[in-house]
């Protein structure tokens, strides 16, 4: 092995996962790609599989596995030549995910997090608005505390994965 970050192990897992996207993503792009959505069993065998989980917590049905096994996983969802369906997969895994593991309290990351490593729960990130972009210095959405509670006021566009989700990471001002 003549690799300076990867091993034979990261490479071992970079075959199976070939293999896999081979086996049960490549036959459906055709028909997601016209369609416009991607059917739900592919998400739980994502999560069967232990690709949601790869790099976060064994409490939480994570792997715990190095950046590495993440950089291998990015790359080979790119060759298969579906950009939306490698977004979708990357915007669960590591946009909505990574907010609930680093800012969800213990009942949040138990009720989210772990279903969303199973591909029992899709998660999405809520950040760009209708006439403001992706801009989060110039976000119009708030977040006002209301007792034990937040209003959210404000709208939002062009969220991917958001016909799928079951739960939203919305960004917002809070006072």
């Amino acid at each position: 092995m003549n690799s300076r970050y990867f091993t034979e192990e990261h490479e071992l897992f970079r075959k199976s996962f070939q293999e896999f996207l081979q086996k049960e993503v490549v036959p459906h792009i055709e028909k997601w790609e016209k369609t416009g959505t991607i059917d739900r069993f592919i998400w739980k065998k994502f999560g069967e599989m232990g690709y949601f989980g790869l790099n976060y917590p064994e409490q939480y049905g994570g792997l715990g596995l190095d950046i590495f096994y993440t950089v291998i996983f990015l790359e080979e969802m790119q060759k298969i030549n579906s950009g939306g369906f490698a977004a979708a997969m990357w915007a669960h895994a590591y946009l909505a995910m990574t907010h609930v593991a680093k800012e969800g309290d213990e009942e949040i990351k138990q009720k989210y997090l772990t279903a969303s490593i199973e591909g029992e729960k899709i998660g999405c990130l809520c950040i760009t608005e209708p006439f403001g972009g992706s801009d989060v210095a110039g976000m119009k959405t708030t977040a006002i505390k209301k007792g034990d509670k937040y209003v959210i006021n404000g709208s939002k566009t062009f969220i991917t994965n958001g016909v799928y989700s079951d739960y939203l990471v919305v960004a917002a001002k809070t006072n």
